[in-house]
């Protein structure tokens, strides 16, 4: 018995120092691979009660969660961003394929009609997994107005063959009018995506921190009397607009606040990304990054021309008409 003691105390305390690893960048989550799993889909509606179907409410949780991991830099796999039919094995297969190094699943619960809140389940034992899970649930517990039925472990089959450290959230009970109307809200959705996030950076050793917009593309066309500019965006930004001229012209301005510029897929001169638009309102556009401020500059044949700009959401959006 006395051998035994000191094995076990042994094994607790190596699993106590397991190291956690960090964030290279220390400031998001860049250079880590997430698995996000949408529970159920297709033929496999899950629970069905009080008119929703568990799958939908996972998927759209999961989109949510998936766009602002890569928002904050991660590189995200999901195991179906539609719905259609996924294994267990097929999901499992997915994220060890991947090399992720962590597993998020999103489900919704069911059970007799009193039942509710959300909890967050881990492997029996994982040691990483309990981390994560607790993370999450503490920061779940600050934004949703739901019991708090807290961490729990199981054997579910994403969670025991997965190889890296994974969780299951249940958002809430379907069978649940309270919960049903949490957890179907997409005001909801969006606090449960960015308490996940908060939950994965703790985890991760990065700063609690909502990402910084991103610029995922810029559109344009030319249209009878008015050239269009369409910014796509991660999320609402703050934005300006003014003329400037340089050596080489006039120039419309739009410079976005706290704000990233992704890889547009133009051509490069230095820190600058530009390409030829065929206008011949605004024949060349120009985008950059600085000093966490992203310029858009678009060159005009005739000085100081009308514009007229706006802004969209739901995708967020920046659209600038430009009249010649």
């Amino acid at each position: 018995m006395r051998k035994a003691a000191v094995v076990l105390v042994i094994v607790l305390l190596a699993l106590a120092i397991v190291p956690v690893p960090t964030s290279a960048s220390g400031t998001d989550l860049s250079g880590y691979t997430i698995c996000v799993d949408a529970g159920h889909g297709g033929t496999d509606p899950g629970a069905v009660a009080n008119g929703v179907q568990e799958k939908d409410i996972n998927l759209a949780i999961a989109l949510k969660v998936a766009e602002v991991l890569q928002d904050d830099g991660a590189r995200v796999v999901l195991t179906r961003d539609g719905d259609y039919f996924v294994t267990l094995s097929g999901r499992v297969q997915i994220a060890n394929s991947a090399g992720c190094d962590i597993f998020i699943s999103i489900h919704a619960n069911s059970g007799p009609s009193s039942a509710s809140g959300f909890e967050v389940y881990h492997y029996y034992g994982s040691y990483r997994g309990s981390l994560l899970a607790t993370y999450v649930d503490e920061e779940i517990a600050k934004v949703i107005p739901l019991n708090n039925r807290g961490v729990k472990e199981a054997g579910f089959y994403v969670l025991k063959y997965t190889s890296m450290p994974a969780i299951l959230i249940e958002t809430g009970f379907v069978t649940n009018t309270y919960d049903v109307r949490v957890i179907t809200d997409e005001n909801y959705q969006w606090r449960y995506a960015y308490a996940i996030l908060h939950g994965v950076q703790r985890y991760f050793g990065v700063p609690v921190h909502d990402p910084v917009p991103t610029v995922m593309g810029i559109r344009f066309a030319q249209h009878d009397g008015y050239f269009r500019l369409v910014v796509d965006l991660s999320k609402a930004v703050s934005y300006h607009t003014y003329y400037t001229s340089y050596s080489n012209g006039y120039h419309l301005v739009i410079q976005l606040d706290n704000a990233r510029l992704s890889d547009l897929g133009w051509q490069t001169y230095g820190n600058w990304q530009y390409t030829y638009t065929g206008s011949y309102i605004a024949p060349v556009i120009y985008a950059t990054e600085s000093s966490g401020y992203v310029f858009i500059v678009v060159e005009l044949n005739t000085p100081y021309l009308p514009y007229r700009d706006f802004t969209l959401s739901g995708p967020d959006r920046i659209v600038v008409d430009i009249y010649g």
